[in-house]
C-alpha cells in the first residue's frame, strides 16, 4: 500500500510572524488607549494624600493644588488658599501647617452644608493671613484641607493621613475645625490627642468634651449655653405670668420665693433629638431642666424625636398639638437647626391660640438662611412666635461689643470682648468690611487658627534654627490663660486646664416674622 503524507496546514510561528502578531497588537491596544482616553477622569485630583471612599475623597489636599471636594461653592476659597500658601513656602523655609479638619463631603442632610463650610474655610483664611502679614510673626502657616466625610464616618483615614504630614515639608503642628459634638469627631480627637497633636476646635461645643490633653475650644460649651438659655427662659415666662396677674412673680433671675407644684409656677416643655452618635441635644436638655428648675420652675414630661430615623414632620406636628394643650410660657427645643426649622415649620398646619405668645429657645446651631426661607416656616412665624438662640458669635460685632458695654457693671467682665479683638478680624469700625454680617462659624474658625498660630509663636525658641514641630506646640499648650489671654473675635480667648475657654460670653438672637436682631447677652 502506498503511503500518502497529508501536508499540515497549520500555520508555523517563525520568528517573522510573531513580530507581526505582536505589532499588531500593539496597535490594537494603542487605538484602546486614545479612544478611552478622552473619558478618563483622575480619581481624587490624583492627590497621594487623599483616598477615594464611598464616592468621597478622604484625607487631606496637597497645599499648592485648587481642590473643592466637589463643592463647586468651595472652590473660589481653594483658590485663594493656594495663593496664601504659596506666599508662606516662598517667603519662609521653616513654614509650619495647622490643618482644617472639617466633613468637607457632606450629603443631603448633613448637620453642615457646603455653603457654612464655606464660612469656617473662610474664617480659617482670615486668621492666617493676620498671621501671615505680620512681618514680626515667624515661622509663616500653611493651612491644609482634611476631609473625614460625611458625618465623620472615615475620620481614620484622614488622622492617618495627617499624622503623616508631620515629617513632611508641609510640617504640620496643629488640627483646628472638627465641625459638631459627633461620637465619631471625638474618636478622632482622641487619636491625635494620643499622637501630641495639638488640637484647637472652631464650633466643638459638647460638655462631655473635657479634659482632653491637647484639645482647646474658644466657643461656650453646651451647659454654659443652657444656663444662659434657662436664665432667659425664666426670665420671659415670669415676665408673662406677671402680666397675668399671678402672684409671686418677678423679672429677675432668682428662684422664685416660695414656688409649689401648683400653676403658677413657670413651665417649660423640652424637646429632644434622640438619634444615637450626636450628644449636642442631650447636654441641652439636660442642663436646661436642671438650671430651669433651679430658678423655680417645673418642666413637663418632655418630648422626644428621632432625626436618625428619617422624616420628622409628622412627629412635629403632633407634638405641636400637645403643646398647645399644655400652655407652658416657653418651649426649649434641645436638637439641631435643620430640625428646628423643620419643628417650627409644622406648626402652621396646627390650630394653637397661644401662638401670638410662644417663645422657642434653643442653642447655637440655629437655621441657616436657607432652612428658614421655606413656606411653612415663614408661616409659622406670621402666627406671632418668636425663636431665641443662644450664638457663639453674632452677625455685627460691633453692635455687640456696644451691648457688653451696657450690660451693669459685675454682670459681664470689662475685656469680655475688645475693639482690638474686633478690628483685628473685621478691619475699623468705619471700614467697608464692619457692614458686612459675620457668620458664627466664620467667627469661631477664626478664632481657632488664631488660637493654633498664637501657640506656634509661643513655641519659638529666640535662637534655635530648627524648625517649630508639634511637639513644641504640644509643650506650650497651656500658655494661653489669664495674663497672656489673647483678643479673638468673639471675645477673650482664654483657656483653663479643661481646654475651656473661660468667662466667655454668651449672644442671644432672636427671630420673628419681623426679622431677626441681638436681644441679649450673658
Amino acid at each position: 500500500m502506498t503511503r500518502v503524507e497529508i501536508p499540515d496546514a497549520r500555520p508555523r510561528w517563525t520568528a517573522r510572524r510573531v513580530v507581526a502578531w505582536c505589532a499588531a497588537a500593539v496597535v490594537v491596544a494603542a487605538a484602546i488607549v486614545v479612544w478611552a482616553w478622552p473619558s478618563h477622569e483622575p480619581v481624587c485630583d490624583d492627590q497621594v494624600g487623599l483616598t477615594p471612599v464611598d464616592g468621597q475623597c478622604v484625607g487631606v489636599a496637597d497645599t499648592d493644588r485648587v481642590y473643592d471636594f466637589g463643592h463647586e461653592e468651595l472652590r473660589d476659597v481653594a483658590v485663594r488658599l493656594r495663593e496664601a500658601n504659596a506666599g508662606a513656602r516662598q517667603d519662609d523655609e521653616h513654614h509650619v501647617g495647622i490643618a482644617v479638619l472639617l466633613n468637607l463631603t457632606p450629603g443631603d442632610h448633613a448637620i453642615e452644608p457646603p455653603t457654612q463650610l464655606r464660612k469656617q474655610l473662610e474664617g480659617a483664611l482670615r486668621a492666617q493671613a493676620a498671621h501671615n502679614e505680620d512681618r514680626g510673626h515667624l515661622p509663616r502657616v500653611e493651612l491644609l484641607l482634611a476631609n473625614a466625610g460625611d458625618g465623620f464616618e472615615h475620620w481614620p483615614k484622614a488622622v492617618e493621613e495627617l499624622l503623616r504630614r508631620r515629617d513632611t515639608p508641609d510640617n504640620l503642628v496643629a488640627v483646628t475645625g472638627f465641625g459638631q459634638s459627633l461620637t465619631k469627631v471625638t474618636d478622632a480627637i482622641r487619636a491625635l490627642a494620643k499622637e501630641k497633636v495639638p488640637m484647637v476646635a472652631s464650633t466643638l461645643t459638647s460638655s462631655t468634651l473635657q479634659g482632653i490633653r491637647g484639645l482647646l475650644r474658644p466657643a461656650p460649651n453646651n451647659s454654659q449655653q443652657a444656663v444662659v438659655a434657662a436664665e432667659k427662659a425664666a426670665e420671659i415666662a415670669r415676665g408673662k405670668l406677671s402680666r397675668r396677674g399671678v402672684p409671686g412673680t418677678g423679672s429677675t433671675a432668682a428662684p422664685l420665693p416660695g414656688a409649689s407644684t401648683g400653676p403658677e409656677k413657670p413651665k417649660a416643655v423640652i424637646i429632644t433629638d434622640e438619634k444615637e452618635g450626636d450628644p449636642y441635644p442631650s447636654d441641652l436638655k439636660e442642663t436646661f431642666e436642671v438650671e430651669f428648675g433651679r430658678l423655680g420652675g417645673q418642666v413637663a414630661d418632655p418630648l422626644f424625636y428621632n432625626s436618625g430615623l428619617g422624616e420628622v414632620s409628622g412627629t412635629f406636628r403632633n407634638h405641636w398639638l400637645n403643646i398647645c394643650s399644655e400652655k407652658a410660657e416657653v418651649i426649649y427645643f434641645a436638637g439641631r437647626g435643620l430640625h428646628l426649622s423643620a419643628f417650627v415649620g409644622a406648626l402652621s398646619d396646627v390650630y394653637c391660640d397661644i401662638a401670638p405668645d410662644l417663645v422657642v429657645l434653643s442653642g447655637d446651631d440655629s437655621p441657616t438662611e436657607d432652612q428658614v426661607a421655606g413656606k411653612n416656616f415663614t408661616e409659622a412665624l406670621d402666627k406671632g412666635i418668636e425663636i431665641i438662640n443662644t450664638e457663639l458669635a453674632p452677625p455685627d460685632l460691633w453692635e455687640a461689643l456696644d451691648l457688653v458695654r451696657a450690660k451693669p457693671e459685675g454682670s459681664i467682665p470689662p475685656d469680655a470682648m475688645t475693639d482690638a479683638g474686633v478690628e483685628r478680624f473685621l478691619g475699623p469700625r468705619d471700614g467697608a468690611s464692619a457692614a458686612q454680617p459675620a457668620d458664627d462659624g466664620e467667627v469661631l474658625s477664626y478664632d481657632a487658627v488664631f488660637t493654633a498660630t498664637t501657640l506656634v509663636q509661643n513655641a519659638v525658641e529666640p535662637d534655635r534654627k530648627e524648625a517649630v514641630t508639634a511637639r513644641d506646640v504640644w509643650a506650650v499648650i497651656d500658655s494661653i490663660r489669664d495674663f497672656t489671654a489673647v483678643q479673638g473675635a468673639s471675645g477673650r480667648l482664654s483657656y483653663d486646664t479643661q481646654g475651656n475657654a473661660v468667662r466667655k460670653t454668651v449672644f442671644l438672637m432672636s427671630r420673628t416674622a419681623e426679622g431677626h436682631e441681638l436681644v441679649d447677652v450673658r
